[in-house]
């Protein structure tokens, strides 16, 4: 009987040490690590990240906790794990999942790369602007299922030379523009950038953010200088049938010069510099005058042309030009005044301009003119220069009578101020 009690103890001892140790009885170690994004993005990594280790024996699982130190790293912490295998999971809604194998022995580290997943996707690797582009057009697609949140946001070095988004609304007090896209919208977005005569090329990077979260950047350049920057232009003047008017001045916003048409009709104004817009006037005493449509400048070359409509009137002026002569600014002897008179071929009413630039007002001080009315038959036209408040040198320039009916007339004024 005592033999039989002895073996049926020995058997329980025995049994007894085939249980398995609980894991509250195993020694504990932490997992810490830095978790790197290729593009450096921190706040996509904070955002929605999670750490996990699954014990690949009974399937308990441990939670990480991420966090930042400083403004640039990313880390990850697991405290308290008992030794074991471990398959270490990091998984979040903007990288591809990654998984490492680890025998827990004691105190780890291990750091990891992560691949960022795309939300959205560009067209266009980069985008630049050139002096005698205005804009560029480029397509953003929402790749994921959802429905997202866009923000574009240019750094400050370019922006200041952003006008406009189109499509996209201008966030108020930032730099930024957005909107909101559907699943698998593609949005085509116009970007417009102004030119500055004093830089050469301004270069930058407007980000990226799908619902706050940075997601990629775009190089973003305007060629802002517009000094080197030429062009041509051409163009033909006609009446309303078509037939060509020689001897037409004709009028440039670019260079603010003039020239006349030849027997065809056509003028031609060589090496404009750059300017966003160009236009052309003519100037004619028989035909009324007629500017041309704003054309934005993209080419080499442009071409304008103009179909003039016969006057109905017609005036004759009984001088020329005015030449003020010769006088000294410090010691200026009363104003000079010249008169001209102007007469009407018809007693119909006349309504009337003068400029001394075609765009622009008076630029020239202590020139003083009767600068707009209407008349009927005649009138005096007075221009008077005061040396007192002019400026020292030697001007050349034209007056231009402009009228509704009776035509265009170019009166060349001249002056010469010493000390």
């Amino acid at each position: 009987m005592l033999k039989r009690l002895s073996y049926i103890f020995a058997a329980l001892v025995l049994f007894s040490g085939c249980h398995p140790v609980k894991t509250d009885d195993l020694p504990t170690y932490s997992i810490t690590g830095e978790i790197i994004d290729p593009d450096a993005s921190l706040s996509r990594l904070l955002a929605d990240m999670h750490v996990t280790a699954t014990d690949k024996l009974n399937g308990k699982s441990y939670a990480g906790a991420v966090g930042s130190e400083d403004a640039v790293t990313c880390r990850y912490s697991l405290k308290d794990v008992p030794s074991g295998e471990y398959v270490l999971l990091f998984s979040s809604r903007y990288y591809e999942a990654a998984e490492y194998s680890l025998n827990l022995k004691g105190d780890r580290i291990l750091d990891v790369t992560l691949s960022p997943i795309p939300q959205v996707s560009l067209d266009v690797q980069e985008i630049r602007i050139v002096p005698r582009e205005k804009s560029k057009v480029f397509s953003l697609t929402n790749l994921t299922d959802r429905e997202i949140s866009l923000e574009l946001k240019p750094d400050f070095e370019i922006s200041m030379f952003i006008e406009k988004i189109s499509g996209l609304q201008k966030m108020s007090g930032t730099s930024g523009w957005r909107c909101n896209m559907a699943p698998g919208e593609t949005k085509q977005l116009t970007i417009q950038a102004k030119h500055d005569d004093e830089v050469s090329v301004r270069e930058g990077l407007i980000a990226i953010n799908v619902d706050g979260i940075y997601q990629s950047s775009l190089p973003f350049a305007v060629e802002t200088s517009s000094r080197d920057f030429y062009a041509n232009l051409v163009g033909r003047v006609t009446d309303m049938q078509g037939n060509p008017l020689k001897d037409i001045p004709v009028y440039c916003n670019c260079t603010e010069t003039i020239v006349l048409t030849d027997e065809d009709g056509r003028y031609s104004f060589d090496d404009l510099p750059y300017v966003s817009q160009v236009s052309v006037i003519a100037l004619s005493e028989f035909y009324n005058w007629k500017q041309s449509e704003f054309k934005e400048y993209v080419k080499d070359e442009i071409e304008l042309d103009l179909a003039l409509e016969p006057c109905t009137n017609h005036l004759t002026l009984d001088r020329k030009e005015i030449d003020f002569g010769t006088g000294s600014v410090s010691n200026p002897s009363d104003p000079v005044s010249f008169e001209i008179n102007v007469t009407a071929e018809k007693d119909d009413p006349v309504s009337f301009l003068v400029q001394t630039k075609v765009i622009g007002g008076d630029v020239y001080p202590g020139l003083h003119y009767l600068a707009n009315g209407m008349f009927n038959s005649s009138i005096k036209l007075w221009f008077q220069l005061d040396r007192s408040v002019a400026n020292v040198g030697d001007f050349a320039f034209t007056a231009i009578l402009k009228t509704d009916s009776a035509g265009v007339y170019l009166i060349p004024i001249r002056f010469s101020n010493t000390e």
